[in-house]
């Protein structure tokens, strides 16, 4: 069985900055190379999206469909704390999926059979825009990901300690393993 799960929830969250670091690195490497650096962080960029399409949604998930109805439970359904965390959450795959779709199209203009002949691409280039709206969007992901992660940890989290039982507690960690297995 998991271990204390809020324990568990926030050892993702360390796990997960971890693997974003490289994304803020490649953040940085866009903001000051422009988009001569876009073909160095290209594998960083799809390696995150990668992590934010499986890893990032998995834990969501297990905060969704197991934390935060133990919380709601012992707190009421219209707990203000998890809408908030609920409504971040999809915000936070909205912003995945407008960084999956960027960096599609960033693929596909950078693409050799496309660079010979691209127009786009020249246009592109000549305005730097691909490589700032790949560094926007990653900068805004990252920030909406970081000042989430804050409030669960300093707010939500530590409050939830104080609420839930142990009987809670077990019954969530029954839950994640559950979905885990799946």
């Amino acid at each position: 069985m998991t271990k204390d799960p809020i324990q568990s929830l926030l050892e993702e969250h360390v796990s997960l900055l971890a693997r974003f670091q490289p994304l803020r690195k490649a953040v940085r490497d866009l903001e000051t190379g422009g988009p001569a650096s876009v073909p160095a962080v290209m594998p960083v960029l799809g390696a995150v999206s990668r992590v934010m399409s499986t890893d990032l949604v998995a834990h969501a998930r297990r905060e969704d469909d197991a934390f935060f109805p133990a919380v709601e439970r012992s707190m009421g359904a219209d707990f203000g704390p998890t809408r908030v965390m609920r409504m971040e959450h999809a915000e936070i795959h909205e912003g995945a999926e407008l960084f999956r779709t960027t960096l599609k199209e960033l693929q596909e203009v950078d693409h050799p059979a496309i660079v010979e002949g691209g127009e786009r691409l020249a246009g592109l280039a000549d305005g730097g825009g691909d490589a700032k709206q790949i560094h926007d969007v990653c900068r805004d992901l990252l920030e909406r990901i970081d000042a989430h992660f804050a409030k669960e940890e300093q707010i939500l989290f530590p409050m939830s300690r104080s609420i839930l039982g142990p009987g809670d507690l077990q019954e969530v960690a029954r839950l994640m393993d559950e979905m885990d297995a799946q």
